[in-house]
């Protein structure tokens, strides 16, 4: 088994931010919006003004990591598909 390549799994920490922020949030019940790619780890619920962001959202971190870990995946096979073409 080989080593995690730390510097892309730090990549795709950020690619999943990133793409959390700037892919389309998904509305559930009309009151709860989720964010997150491939799946949702981001929860924000709708409140009144005056309370605080921190107390109306839910962070899933398990599915963050393995959302982090998909994207990793994807970036690994990129990266040795990248290399096996270009010794060609």
């Amino acid at each position: 088994m080989k080593k995690i390549n730390w510097n892309l799994f730090h990549s795709a920490l950020w690619i999943e931010i990133v793409l959390s922020y700037f892919l389309p949030f998904k509305v559930t019940n009309d009151f709860q919006y989720q964010a997150g790619f491939p799946m949702s780890f981001l929860s924000v619920f709708d409140t009144k003004w005056g309370r605080s962001l921190f107390l109306s959202m839910h962070l899933n971190p398990l599915v963050l990591l393995l959302d982090v870990f998909v994207i990793y995946l994807i970036l690994l096979g990129c990266v040795n598909v990248y290399q096996k073409l270009r010794k060609k």
